[in-house]
């Protein structure tokens, strides 16, 4: 330890460069690695969430598909009257509602049912479609018959049947219904060999006389789950879109009865489907003891999944299967290896070129330290005509010059400095000055003297009777408006409004509006006043104000070229302001300028077609009366300003 302590400068700033370099670059790598497992993961887990509401949207549709083929059908007439006259042997037309190859595990018509039963008013079934011989037992024990006898209304779910009953209402059931059980790696512990029950998808509809309101019996229908892959198929196709990693699909869905698959698209080793496989052992007290969701990790037959469990409930809640969907957990964990290998050698390379440059340049520090060290021992003895040689490569350059400034004349040039700093100001100053000064003159002053000048000598000269004398008038009372404004604008940022008196904004608006229309940049543009009845007055000058609107409105006709539509809106808000909108339908402002729009000096027009200190004004006019103005605008969509301004109550301006 003592000997660490005695390392010379040297040596400690190698090793605290080597040191703050490690320990920068450890952190960093812990925590890229821990943000890049959370965000994987989570983003992951929200996804399979998704999927699987998507997923029990589909089952639920495919419950209410069946429920509405056999509503309708207990609702033919044709049906009703085979019951009402007893012609059981008429009953067979409804075979057609039967799948014809239900046992393929595909349907060749995911309408159809795989079997239809007909129960008379006591409950004993008059017929069934697929197996006719069959008949005059009791199906009460069926939950949803006894319900529809119950209440006369219908009933569908999940529910499950003994393999018996399955046979009785379609042999041809018996191959998919048996189902062996095959036990997986991590799977619970279920003893059975094979289930001794299927699970059926339901829908009981009561059939009533329609003549006469007689209860007639129960119409019941199902589709048996057990090896039909319609419904997995459609959630994979729909969800997944058949996405595949390394030969492997992407996103999977399974049907449980219980803990055991019955219909699924997750492969086993042999690449077939994992029929028979069961839940594992975690998954299994969550979703099937707890009756709770379960979102994760979990391994699926072969492989690790994110996934998502939800529970399956029959008429009485009773838990009867899952619903499965997951995501293949091996695209994500090879994405996250490669960002965190990626990040890895990002951040071992730039450790390595930091301590190689931070040992350089420390390496150069030290050597001009040694060469300042000997400066200031000479100059302690004395010798004030010592220079230091200038050297650009330790980058100790300005730090020799000012020493060796130092020892001469520091005290002189810091003076310089002082003098050449104020007079850099005072000249930007002057200069800013000058080229307002010379742009207000030359623009506006002396156009606006010869205006207001012949015009004046052109209204003296008409007859008092003459239709121009209006438009001159106009015109000599604009230029008049226009020095004014010139006025204001050198007195803009240490002078007040004029007299402010109480007046109606839309009475200014229209006024404005009067002062422009017959001008010919807006013959080709619709004007659209929609201006609130009874608005409260406000406290303004009305000659600024009338400045303002003459600015937006000529800005807008600029704006839209001399054709489009400007739509003026005034209204009071429930903040007791007055909100005054102007929009016009021209080119807009890009986005990029419209932050500096309100700017001193800002324009986008060509040079001579525009000083930049319209909206200025503008914006200092409205902020003087207490409001505010704001922009909107899109390229190619127009532009929208809007004003607000206090209420005139009395004495003040209710802001």
């Amino acid at each position: 330890m003592n000997r660490l302590f005695n390392l010379d400068l040297q040596s400690r700033l190698a090793l605290g460069f080597l040191i703050a370099t490690c320990l920068t670059g450890l952190f960093a790598t812990i925590v890229s690695i821990w943000t890049i497992n959370k965000s994987t993961i989570a983003e992951v887990q929200n996804r399979v969430r998704m999927d699987t509401n998507t997923a029990m949207l589909i089952y639920n549709n495919k419950l209410q598909r069946i429920m509405s083929l056999v509503e309708f059908t207990a609702q033919r007439c044709d049906l009703q009257k085979l019951l009402t006259q007893n012609d059981i042997a008429g009953l067979a037309y409804f075979k057609r509602l039967i799948r014809q190859e239900p046992c393929s595990g595909v349907d060749n018509d995911p309408a159809l049912l795989d079997m239809l039963t007909i129960v008379d008013a006591r409950g004993n079934v008059l017929y069934r479609t697929t197996h006719p011989e069959l008949k005059g037992d009791s199906l009460l024990k069926n939950p949803l018959v006894k319900q529809t006898m119950a209440k006369k209304a219908a009933f569908c779910s999940t529910e499950l049947m003994a393999i018996e009953e399955i046979v009785k209402e379609n042999p041809a059931l018996l191959k998919r219904a048996m189902t062996p059980i095959v036990k997986t790696p991590l799977s619970a512990d279920i003893r059975e060999n094979r289930l001794s029950e299927g699970m059926v998808m339901l829908a009981a509809h009561p059939v009533i006389d329609r003549n006469t309101n007689r209860f007639l019996g129960v119409l019941i229908g199902g589709v048996l789950l057990n090896n039909d892959n319609e419904i997995v198929d459609q959630i994979k196709d729909t969800v997944y879109h058949g996405e595949k990693y390394k030969g492997q699909e992407m996103g999977v869905a399974t049907i449980f009865q219980g803990g055991v698959r019955i219909s699924t698209n997750v492969l086993n080793e042999s690449n077939q489907r994992a029929i028979g496989t069961i839940l594992s052992k975690e998954v299994y007290d969550r979703v099937i003891v707890e009756k709770k969701d379960w979102v994760g990790r979990a391994f699926v037959v072969k492989d690790w999944y994110i996934t998502t469990y939800t529970p399956i409930f029959n008429l009485h809640q009773k838990l009867v299967g899952v619903l499965y969907t997951g995501i293949l957990e091996a695209k994500y964990r090879d994405i996250q290896t490669r960002l965190i290998w990626t990040n890895l050698g990002v951040t071992t390379l730039g450790m390595l070129i930091a301590f190689i440059i931070s040992l350089y340049l420390g390496n150069t520090i030290i050597k001009r330290i040694r060469i300042l060290k000997s400066a200031t021992e000479a100059i302690a003895a004395g010798d004030l005509n010592y220079k230091l040689s200038p050297d650009t490569i330790s980058g100790f350059a300005m730090l020799d010059e000012a020493f060796n400034k130092m020892v001469n004349s520091l005290k002189e040039h810091n003076n310089q400095l002082q003098k050449i700093h104020k007079r850099l100001l005072e000249t930007e100053k002057i200069t800013a000055l000058g080229k307002m000064a010379a742009g207000v003159a030359h623009e506006i002053n002396n156009p606006l003297g010869g205006i207001l000048l012949y015009s004046n000598l052109i209204l003296e000269d008409l007859p008092s009777d003459s239709p121009l004398r209006d438009n001159m008038q106009k015109i000599v009372y604009q230029t008049n408006r226009c020095k004014e404004i010139v006025q204001s604008l050198l007195d803009f940022a240490r002078t007040p409004t004029g007299d402010l008196v109480p007046l109606q904004i839309n009475q200014v608006i229209n006024t404005s509006i009067s002062l422009v229309k017959d001008q010919s940049m807006f013959h080709g543009i619709e004007i659209d006043l929609c201006l609130a009845d009874h608005l409260p007055d406000v406290l303004g000058d009305r000659s600024r104000l009338e400045e303002v609107f003459l600015n937006l409105f000529i800005n807008a006709a600029d704006a839209m070229k001399g054709s489009g539509k400007l739509t003026i809106v005034t209204e009071k808000t429930e903040k007791n302001l007055i909100r005054i909108s102007v929009t016009d339908t021209g080119q807009g402002i890009d986005e990029k300028h419209l932050a500096h729009i309100f700017e001193p000096f800002f324009t986008t027009k060509e040079p001579l077609h525009g000083t930049g200190l319209g909206l200025s004004i503008v914006d200092g006019i409205i902020r003087k009366h207490n409001g505010s103005i704001d922009a909107e605008s899109r390229q190619g969509e127009g532009t929208k300003f809007i004003i607000t301004l206090p209420i005139y109550s009395g004495g003040k301006s209710q802001a």
